[in-house]
């Protein structure tokens, strides 16, 4: 028979093949001798294996089901459950034994072509067929030129096209992650601003304020939001309270008066309030210009990419 007649062959030929209740009865065979007649499990089943041409995996199988069905015997007929004891079948000593036969392709019951034998796909190509056929490609309607490039590179354009994809992923994150430090730079500026109130209603100047922010090295933040932060203070208030704040209002200062080098001088109050919300807002503007600055570099990037890409098109 050739590697594969039992695929061409008629249904009486697949049906010859050994099946997997014929491999249980088998198995079961195995165990009742050596329950009846103490029949080692792997000297019965070598023999099994060669009458019945099994291969490696068939005898792995029928020794597995040979050991289960021998200790289910043995258990339901012994008292002394922990005492249950047999020699197991074991599959190596089979296998070695029955793979020693010659491998010669003129007898029949050679595992050289047998259609069973683990190793007869490898011994030669297939027999018994008079005409090539299609090729497997043309089978699966593949086309030829379209193969995967296994080890080696992505062409250029699909490498491009994955990291436009990438580019795009990592974009919409990022202008994600903006937005969100942009809602929480709203709401510290709100914190600072209450600070910043508070100080003054208590009592402080609005040039105290920014003589304190410039000292701790928060004039730049200082000059951004306190003009119109006074401004609303002094809007919001009434009475003789506006006309103290009005009073205490600056103008923003001349930049050759303003120096950030302290030299010796020491900050006493450096965790009061206000300085540490303008800190805040200083340290989450600066992530969101940083987030702003990164989104246009991508933005650049996808540019060269797509340029390349309509080059290569």
């Amino acid at each position: 028979m050739g590697h594969f007649d039992y695929l061409l062959g008629d249904s009486k030929t697949r049906q010859s093949r050994v099946a997997a209740d014929r491999l249980d009865i088998l198995a079961k065979t195995a165990a009742k001798r050596y329950v009846e007649e103490r029949a080692p499990l792997t000297d019965t089943i070598r023999k099994i294996a060669a009458e019945n041409d099994l291969n490696s995996n068939q005898i792995e199988r029928v020794c597995e089901m040979a050991n289960i069905a021998t200790h289910r015997a043995l258990w339901s007929k012994t008292a002394e459950k922990e005492s249950v004891a047999f020699p197991l079948a074991n599959p190596r000593e089979v296998v070695d034994v029955v793979e020693k036969r010659p491998l010669d392709s003129s007898d029949p019951g050679s595992p050289m072509i047998s259609p069973c034998s683990a190793d007869s796909d490898y011994m030669g190509p297939p027999k018994g067929i008079s005409a090539p056929g299609p090729t497997m490609a043309s089978m699966f309607n593949s086309d030829p030129d379209s193969v995967h490039n296994g080890l080696s590179e992505e062409p250029e354009k699909k490498s491009i096209v994955i990291i436009l994809q990438k580019k795009a992923a990592a974009r919409e994150d990022l202008k994600s992650k903006i937005l969100y430090q942009g809602m929480q730079l709203e709401s510290l500026e709100k914190q600072a601003f209450n600070a910043v109130k508070q100080a003054v209603l208590g009592g402080a100047s609005f040039y105290q304020v920014y003589e304190a922010s410039v000292g701790a090295g928060l004039g730049k933040v200082a000059e951004e939001y306190l003009p119109k932060w006074q401004t609303q203070i002094v809007n919001e208030a009434h009475g003789t309270q506006r006309l103290r704040l009005e009073k205490l209002a600056i103008s923003k200062a001349p930049a050759d008066l303003i120096s950030e080098n302290m030299g010796n001088t020491t900050v006493i109050n450096g965790a009061h309030p206000v300085l540490i919300s303008l800190d805040t807002v200083q340290r989450k503007t600066d992530e969101v210009k940083q987030g702003l600055h990164n989104l246009l570099r991508i933005d650049d990037e996808v540019k060269v990419f797509n340029q390349r890409l309509r080059e290569l098109s």
